[in-house]
């Protein structure tokens, strides 16, 4: 049977290398071992150079075959791929950023909305004793002042939202100023007139936009973090830590809840484990916090969550 050009050589050099005998047949003279030896090597490089020629014809035709209309597919190899992390909706307020060096304070706005969360930069004029906030001042309902530290800003970053007393008359308004490393201050409205540190505290800037805040990208374990759940979803869904979450049961989807005019609703989130977050959002007064319990959501949520 003749064979293609790319296998004659081979065939050539295999009949060679078997009538070259084995090299211990017996005693010969030296320059015969020595001619002998670099004829076999000679063949065996002639035999390397055709077994090569043949594996990369082979290959190109089965990868003709492998290509063509009616080519087996080969079997498909682990993938390390990751997936397209979940874009979640997270409400129509956007995030708001903290002031940065040299901004004027964040204010708030001039007629806040209960139980909404701003951004809101504490002055160190006077020991973070006092706050300007919704047109009026406050002061610390304990009556003291704590340093902010060495002196070197004028401001401690955070968030401010207030509640009305109007639940019980023997309550004053109150106003709370938190951060995520801080314990958090309450305020009451100041009764006496304004006390002068405030003259040196620096220009304020002042805006409706709630802080609409869902935490850090990477949560600690057991910390609470100052959260704003938006209406959207009416606790069914959550976006805390680059997750989306899902309400355990139906119970959220059921809760009554007074959203005001659509805004996100001051709350507090925890991570209590890899696979577990708990949601603290506001009860009437003198009650305890209201919480909901998430799970990882498994996919995408639905129109509210996408």
């Amino acid at each position: 049977m003749a064979g293609t050009p790319e296998e004659e050589p081979l065939r050539r050099g295999l009949r060679d290398l078997a009538g070259a005998g084995p090299l211990d047949a017996g005693p010969a003279p030296v320059a015969t071992v020595v001619a002998r030896g670099r004829r076999i090597r000679r063949l065996r490089r002639s035999l390397a150079v055709g077994t090569a020629t043949l594996l990369v014809a082979g290959g190109v035709t089965l990868g003709a075959r492998w290509s063509g209309p009616e080519a087996d597919t080969p079997p498909a190899g682990p993938t390390t791929a990751t997936p397209p992390p979940v874009q979640p909706f997270v409400g129509k307020y956007p995030p708001q950023p903290p002031s940065g060096p040299g901004d004027p304070l964040d204010g708030g706005p001039t007629r806040p909305r209960e139980n909404v969360r701003y951004r809101y930069d504490l002055s160190t004029v006077c020991a973070l004793r006092y706050a300007v906030f919704g047109g009026r001042v406050w002061e610390r309902a304990d009556g003291g002042g704590t340093s902010a530290g060495d002196g070197a800003t004028d401001r401690v970053r955070g968030y401010m939202s207030w509640t009305d007393g109007r639940f019980d008359r023997a309550e004053r308004d109150t106003a709370v100023f938190e951060t995520d490393d801080r314990p958090p201050l309450t305020f009451r409205p100041l009764t006496g007139g304004p006390p002068a540190c405030l003259d040196r505290e620096p220009r304020r800037r002042h805006g409706d936009a709630p802080a609409a805040t869902l935490g850090p990208d990477r949560p600690s374990p057991g910390r609470r973090y100052v959260y704003d759940m938006p209406k959207e979803c009416a606790l069914r869904y959550a976006v805390f830590g680059g997750r989306l979450w899902r309400a355990e049961g139906d119970e959220a989807s059921h809760t009554a809840i007074d959203w005001v005019d659509d805004l996100p609703l001051a709350a507090h989130m925890t991570l209590t484990s890899p696979s577990t977050a708990v949601l603290e959002w506001p009860s009437l007064p003198g009650q305890a916090p209201r919480t909901t319990t998430y799970r990882p959501a498994a996919g995408p949520g639905t129109d509210c969550a996408r």
